[in-house]
């Protein structure tokens, strides 16, 4: 009967040896949304870095968009720039061609004014006369207009230069008596001014005013 009760409490302890071992073996795990402490620092730590990293990129964007905007209008002023320089140069070189221009037609001008004046009917007086007026053709196509009606008109010293003062012309004073040398418009620019020869004012009215203020 001893051995029997051995037998019992020694199968007992066995028994609660092994529900021991089975309990450590068959402990709950540990829920997957439960993190350490240290875990979280981590990730929040890592949260930082990268927002910190994306308002660089930002900021780094930003300012190549600004370099890419200045070097655009850079580019803008520069052209304009080389336009205006190509615009004045091609109008000077315009400018000088058509006063070179002028200078031929004031030579083919005045020898058919001869020719008209002595009644020459030779083929040079036609033939200066067609060159004459191809050369004014060319002139009115590409906007060079002679100055009209100034003869027997005011002088005026926008339009006209003075080569002579005129007395005793029978015009009123200060009125342009003869075109000596026609003036010409590009537009509504004064290319050449023309010159001229003006009427004085009457001698007899300034020996008038002589004797007055003698």
């Amino acid at each position: 009967m001893i051995n029997g009760s051995r037998s019992y409490v020694a199968s007992e302890e066995r028994g609660t040896d092994s529900a021991e071992e089975e309990g450590i073996q068959s402990s709950p795990e540990v829920p997957s949304d439960v993190v350490p402490e240290h875990e979280e620092g981590d990730e929040g730590e890592a949260v930082r870095m990268l927002g910190s990293r994306i308002r660089e990129l930002q900021q780094e964007v930003e300012r190549l968009n600004s370099a890419v905007h200045e070097e655009h209008m850079l580019r803008i002023r520069e052209q304009a720039t080389l336009q205006r320089d190509k615009n004045s140069f091609e109008a000077r070189t315009k400018l000088a061609l058509f006063l070179d221009l002028l200078a031929v037609v004031d030579s083919f001008d005045q020898l058919v004014k001869h020719g008209e004046g002595s009644q020459d009917d030779s083929s040079l007086l036609v033939g200066s006369q067609a060159v004459l007026g191809q050369l004014n053709q060319f002139l009115e196509r590409n906007g060079v207009h002679k100055l009209e009606g100034l003869e027997g008109s005011a002088y005026d010293s926008a339009t006209s230069e003075i080569a002579r003062v005129v007395a005793d012309s029978g015009a009123p004073a200060n009125t342009v008596v003869r075109v000596l040398r026609d003036g010409y418009k590009l537009g509504e620019m004064l290319l050449r001014p023309a010159m001229v020869d003006v009427a004085s004012e009457p001698q007899k009215d300034v020996e008038s005013i002589e004797d007055g203020e003698d």
